[in-house]
């Protein structure tokens, strides 16, 4: 049963994993919400105002850099004439390549100042980010999309390190209005201080496991972009019960406030909901004006004009035990809960790898195997982790489960995606909403 209200440019649902409450039950009632771009042919694009940001720090060298070097061309030619673009690149001191410039301009220029530029020095992560990020906000105006694009293969060993300091500026500059995607590339950079910015920069966390797997997390970044719909996407839950929790991995953006991802052109963006059974029953039957579950979803659209849509839950009825066991689940509803479910385990699997601790890392494995039976994404994510467990690849094993932890919590997906997984059909998609087996490596 789910209680659904439309516009012509964005749906709002909210859907039970079973149209009711079980009697005299503490088990969790889980609820997923579905915020829906649904496909336009005349949907106008939003100008996009971008800065990539360039590692060019010594273990850069070789492969690494050239790859970086064609993937930002690549990228700065699929812009339009309308959009605008500027490059930094950073070691130890932070250059800027090119300003904030259009991007009609920065793609006669682009091939010259790239090749002006090598590696040598340290990793001053934070400056670099910042720098591009200011290029941005100086001349951030209404109605573009703006967004740093960061690139790193190591370690941030200089100026500013410490992940709590950097995310909150990263956080505070993408709810102003600058959102933060990170690309790793390569097994040395800090995984964890890359997905936390992409996470507190309402952007996307991606990585390439090598130099030639770098063109498709650039795909990703653009082919979003290029088809966005709604962005500054907030949901802010209102329940007659405190005992609601949300069990994906977005950031805080106030209280029971949340940044969702920004949501393209004929995709959805998710979050799911949980409380015990016996809260919501005691909340519907002392609210008769407030529903046991509400939520406000606040977003802008293509020219920056702020738009708020409501959903609530409809009060369920109550069913006893013997009811309730013979009550099919709602497939999508349990797909989503597998997976949020997979994506906690994975990370409990990861602090088992940081130990060495194999045995524990298997019996994980096999509990996710056993969680996702009919699951066919989750359980090809266990084999290639198997994979990477056999042969104890650690360093692998550590990026690979973090990304798709990450993935599995907080991505777009179709506004109606299949239950099954073809890994062709998977490869023809979009960049950005493929269901990778592989979160490092190239579907193609």
């Amino acid at each position: 049963m789910a209680t659904q209200a439309q516009t012509p440019s964005l749906n709002v649902s909210l859907t039970p994993i079973k149209p009711a409450l079980r009697s005299g039950t503490h088990e969790p009632l889980q609820v997923l919400a579905r915020i829906q771009a649904p496909h336009s042919t005349n949907l106008p694009r939003v100008p996009l105002s971008i800065a990539i940001v360039i590692d060019r720090s010594g273990s850069m060298a070789g492969d690494k850099l050239r790859a970086a070097k064609d993937c930002t061309q690549a990228l700065i030619q699929q812009l339009q004439d309308d959009d605008e673009v500027s490059v930094v690149t950073y070691d130890t001191e932070v250059d800027v390549v090119l300003p904030l410039t259009a991007a009609a301009d920065a793609k006669t220029r682009m091939g010259h100042l790239l090749s002006q530029f090598d590696t040598g020095g340290s990793t001053d992560l934070h400056a670099g980010w910042l720098t591009g990020a200011h290029q941005l906000s100086a001349q951030q105006r209404s109605g573009r999309v703006s967004r740093v694009i960061l690139l790193s293969d190591g370690q941030a060993n200089h100026g500013i390190v410490n992940i709590d300091t950097i995310c909150e500026q990263v956080k505070q500059l993408a709810q102003a209005g600058v959102t933060t995607s990170t690309v790793g590339i390569g097994l040395g950079f800090n995984e964890e201080l890359m997905t936390a910015m992409a996470t507190a920069g309402a952007g996307n966390a991606m990585y390439g496991d090598s130099a030639q797997d770098l063109a498709e997390p650039f795909e990703a970044e653009i082919g979003l972009l290029s088809h966005l719909a709604w962005s500054q996407v907030r949901v802010r839950m209102g329940s007659a019960s405190s005992r609601w929790k949300m069990l994906n991995d977005y950031p805080s953006a106030g209280d029971q406030i949340w940044q969702l991802p920004d949501i393209a052109n004929a995709s959805e963006a998710w979050i799911c909901f949980s409380a015990p059974m016996d809260s919501v029953l005691r909340a519907q039957q002392r609210s008769q004006r407030q529903q046991a579950l509400h939520i406000t979803v606040e977003a802008l659209d293509g020219n920056g004009q702020s738009h708020t849509f409501t959903c609530s839950l409809a009060n369920l009825p109550v069913i006893d035990d013997a009811a309730w066991q013979s009550m099919a689940a709602d497939a999508l509803v349990q797909r989503r809960v597998v997976e949020l479910r997979a994506a906690e385990l994975q990370r409990q699997a990861r602090a088992a790898v940081q130990q060495r601790q194999w045995h524990t890392v298997e019996l994980l494995l096999r509990e996710i195997e056993a969680l996702a039976a009919e699951n066919p994404w989750v359980q090809q994510v266990v084999v290639q982790m198997r994979d990477l467990l056999a042969r104890r690849d650690h360093q692998r094993m550590e990026k690979e489960i973090l990304y798709s932890a990450a993935r599995m919590s907080r991505r777009l997906t179709e506004v109606d995606e299949a239950a099954y997984l073809d890994v062709h059909a998977e490869s023809e998609k979009a960049a950005y909403l493929r269901k990778k087996t592989y979160q490092g490596r190239n579907t193609r």
